[in-house]
């Protein structure tokens, strides 16, 4: 009698191997059976409980393949992948069942679109400092990662709404307004959950985020070209910075160095002037649309003058692919010591040009990683005893990530883009002279100039350390009409950063370029210091 039940059993199970259903009695099973699949289920439910999900999956695979496959079962193995970080097999599984608009469902795709990425503050230091050019392609190359979010914050923060609002969704929706940099909004969240150590952990990295900080840089720029154009800088940073809510408020000074080449009617010796910038800024996302940077600064010169400064912008987020900023951008043109600091020419202070910008920069991401992104942009340079100089700018660009998989030892990121940056003056001001006919460089203002480009990146991390590091490289031609021009351009780039724990850090970075006949060298280096106090300690399980 007990061989023959059991044969009714197996048949039965073959026969309904397929079919799905809520529990067991569907499948008419008798009570031996029955009881048999409540005790893994009750087994199973007690591995969950105690967060012992691995053994908990081992035992779901078993069932989800057997044809004890239920509901049920399938929506606690989705449910056990998700906890052991297992997204995209999860999502397998309920694309498959068609489980994707349940609340398990949503919760996974949740999952997936918001990623903890990998966080690149949103002022960086670098830039503060760089030596500004019309188009800078490490700069560019650098901010190549910010157009691309893998994640999809926005939309994931709709679906997390329409779920019930459990521990599970509300740590996932903290973990969107991390991304989104809603610190405060993140935070907020975080202090209403159990303090487990995926929470603790979240609550320490915005606390570190969102800490005073106080930056040292310094920057060595050194060019190779004609002694009429020539300029050197040195430059020193001291910048503080803190959270106010969800923005960042910074304060910064930065000493410069300029020295100039040797100019014939300034004596044998090179120029120099020291020149210190102060700027008051804040930046950060107001919401989840919008987000803005607003600063103020003077830049007051050795010999002579001084100089209002500014870089303001606001971004408008149209959904988690597009994006719109417009902003304003003024400082001075640091080409040349004539153009960065101005001389005096025939008895009268001539240069120190000032370089103003309206612009409007889109970007878009494409399906399979890749991107365009695009800038236009007018402006006006105005210089002591030289025209004023009207100019346009236009950019155009498209990218892929052909790497993306923070889960690799050594190299984590390779992006390659194509970039074609075209622009315009109204007059060419490159050479301005003395009445005794000596050169004197101003700034590189051609009436038209095309500058097309391959650019790759490279970014990657050592596993289980601290320590980051980049390579970035540019190939390319540039064509200028008045002065004529048709040449061959690169440059390379490489950058390196060191977490020593979680209040400081060390950066680096090393940047070459080759334009016509001008060569340029940089040098930074930033030391970083966070001052918070950690949130606890990480749960014992």
């Amino acid at each position: 009698m007990k061989k023959l039940l059991v044969c009714l059993i197996v048949f039965i199970n073959i026969i309904f191997n397929s079919s799905y259903a809520d529990t067991l009695d569907d499948y008419t099973l008798d009570d031996f059976a029955c009881s048999y699949y409540e005790e893994i289920i009750t087994q199973i439910d007690s591995l969950i409980e105690q967060e012992m999900y691995e053994e908990a999956e081992s035992e779901l695979e078993k069932l989800y393949n057997s044809s004890c496959k239920t509901l049920d079962v399938t929506k606690k193995y989705i449910f056990v992948l998700n906890k052991l970080q297992k997204v995209n097999e999860a999502y397998q599984i309920a694309e498959a069942n068609e489980l994707l608009d349940s609340d398990i469902g949503l919760l996974i795709q949740a999952e997936k679109n918001i990623p903890i990425k990998d966080y690149t503050q949103a002022r960086s230091v670098y830039d503060n400092i760089l030596i500004k050019t019309p188009y800078d392609k490490f700069a560019q190359m650098g901010l190549t990662h910010s157009y691309i979010s893998e994640g999809s914050e926005l939309k994931a923060l709709q679906e997390l709404k329409r779920l019930p609002q459990t521990n599970d969704i509300q740590y996932l929706k903290a973990k969107a307004y991390y991304n989104l940099e809603l610190f405060e909004d993140a935070y907020k969240i975080l202090k209403t959950l159990p303090q487990t150590d995926e929470v603790l952990e979240l609550e320490n990295e915005i606390k570190r985020k969102r800490a005073y900080q106080f930056v040292s840089g310094y920057e060595l720029y050194v060019q190779k070209l004609n002694e009429e154009y020539k300029m050197d800088a040195n430059k020193i940073l001291f910048s503080n910075s803190c959270y106010e809510k969800n923005l960042q408020v910074y304060f910064d000074y930065i000493l410069f160095i300029y020295t100039s080449g040797v100019l014939q009617s300034q004596g044998p010796e090179p120029l120099n002037d020291v020149t210190n910038e102060i700027r008051l800024g804040t930046q950060g996302r107001l919401n989840e649309k919008i987000a803005l940077r607003a600063d103020i600064g003077v830049k007051a010169f050795q010999q002579y003058g001084a100089m209002l400064l500014t870089d303001t912008w606001v971004k408008y987020y149209v959904n988690d692919a597009f994006n719109v900023k417009l902003g304003f951008h003024r400082n001075n043109t640091e080409q040349s010591f004539l153009s960065a600091v101005g001389v005096n020419i025939d008895g009268r202070f001539t240069g120190q040009v000032a370089d103003n910008n309206l612009y409007l920069d889109m970007t878009y991401r494409l399906p399979k990683r890749s991107y365009v992104f695009t800038k236009g942009g007018i402006g006006a340079k105005d210089g002591y005893n030289m025209p004023s100089d009207l100019y346009w700018e236009g950019m155009l660009g498209i990218g892929k990530l052909l790497r993306y998989d923070l889960t690799k030892p050594y190299l984590q990121k390779v992006s390659l883009d194509l970039v074609s940056y075209q622009s315009g003056y109204e007059f060419n001001l490159q050479n301005l002279y003395d009445k005794q006919g000596l050169l004197y460089g101003g700034f590189f203002s051609p009436k038209w100039y095309s500058d097309n480009t391959v650019n790759m990146n490279f970014a990657g991390k050592i596993k289980n350390t601290n320590f980051s590091y980049g390579f970035g490289a540019f190939a390319g031609w540039q064509f200028a009409l008045s002065p004529d021009q048709s040449l061959f351009i690169y440059g390379a780039s490489v950058d390196g950063k060191y977490r020593l724990n979680d209040h400081i850090s060390f950066e680096l970075q090393y940047r070459y370029y080759k334009y016509a006949n001008i060569t340029r060298n940089q040098f930074l280096f930033d030391l970083v210091i966070s001052l918070f106090k950690k949130e606890g300690q990480l749960a014992k399980k």
